[in-house]
This record gives C-alpha cells, sequence and structure tokens, in this order.
C-alpha cells in the first residue's frame, strides 16, 4: 500500500485504534496505584553523588474511559555525599492528567502531565538549610497492562523538573529523568 489510498487507510486505522475503548484502563472508575522508581540526575554537581537513585510513590487514580486523574504522593533519594551517611530526598505531592493514546487487547499506550509542589528534606535534620516548599512539573509517556478486571501493571517512564537543594552556594539540579514500574487495582 503506497500512495494517497495506503496513507488514507493508516490514518483511518490510527483514527479507529484511537476511538474504541481502553481496555487496558481501570474498569473501576477509581484505582489506588503503587510504584517503585529508578531516577536519573539530568545534570552532576560538584558537591554531591549524583548517581541513579530509587524511590516509591502510591497515587489514587479517577477514570473518566480514556482521560484519568490521579493525586499522589513521591518520595526519592536524589542526591548523597561520596563519605557522609546523609542523603537528600525528594518529597513531593502530584497531580497526574492521564490520556489514553492507544489501547489494543489488554494493553493501552498512554501520555501523563505531572506538577505538584514539594521540597528537598535532609535524612538528617539540621544538616541542611530550611527548605521551601516549591513547584515541580514534568510529563512522560508509558503502557498500561490488564492483568485481571481490577489489576493492572504500569511501566512509564518522564522528565520533571522538581524542587532544588537551596543553600548558601545556590541550588543543586532538580531536572530528573524517571523510570517507574507499578501496580494498580480499581476498587
Amino acid at each position: 500500500m503506497s500512495g494517497l489510498p495506503g496513507r488514507i487507510f493508516v490514518i483511518a486505522g490510527c483514527f479507529g485504534t484511537l476511538t474504541q475503548s481502553a481496555p487496558a484502563q481501570s474498569l473501576q472508575k477509581l484505582s489506588l496505584q503503587g510504584s517503585g522508581a529508578v531516577l536519573f540526575a539530568t545534570r552532576k554537581d560538584p558537591n554531591y553523588d549524583s548517581k541513579t537513585r530509587l524511590g516509591f510513590e502510591a497515587q489514587a487514580r479517577y477514570t473518566f474511559a480514556r482521560f484519568s486523574l490521579g493525586a499522589g504522593y513521591q518520595r526519592s533519594t536524589v542526591f548523597a555525599f561520596a563519605d557522609n551517611p546523609l542523603t537528600l530526598a525528594l518529597s513531593f505531592a502530584f497531580v497526574e492528567p492521564r490520556v489514553v493514546l492507544m489501547a489494543g487487547s489488554g494493553v493501552a499506550w498512554y501520555l501523563a502531565g505531572r506538577v505538584g509542589a514539594g521540597e528537598i528534606v535532609c535524612s538528617t535534620r539540621g544538616d541542611c538549610p530550611d527548605q521551601k516548599i516549591r513547584l515541580g512539573f514534568g510529563g512522560g509517556t508509558g503502557a498500561l497492562f490488564r492483568l485481571s478486571r481490577r489489576l493492572s501493571a504500569d511501566l512509564g517512564g518522564q522528565f520533571f523538573q522538581a524542587p532544588a537543594l537551596s543553600g548558601p552556594s545556590g541550588s543543586v539540579s532538580s531536572g530528573y529523568a524517571m523510570l517507574r514500574a507499578g501496580l494498580g487495582i480499581g476498587l
């Protein structure tokens, strides 16, 4: 299939896929999701060790067919010192709108945004200057896999700007790439 008829067929097929129901979205309106995450700092800071870090997030999600809206909390270690047990973690409350772009039998591909507020938290109080709560935002993509009528798996990634550590010498990088894997259960 080449030329104009082939293109029309491909466009019609894509449109047909987008107008189908989203079988991998939760069949229940309300769902809860927990995820493990791996974060990568996008810029190194000479005073901190910016290696890959682990974290978690939890969210409640309300589904309107292809569109869903989640609200949750993320906690992820983002920086550590080379010869000091002190760690710095991102504590972040967020709202995450999500739209399913394509859905097939048991899998759905989505785009998601994220906006919220949070701060950097030190593992030992008093070792860091007081941090202000700041806004953060980001976006990404992922896939939902329906495991059963109430259970789904979520594999996704995103980039986001989050609150930075502030101190006398300025702020530490606040851009992160995140990969996450989670399970959602419909209520």
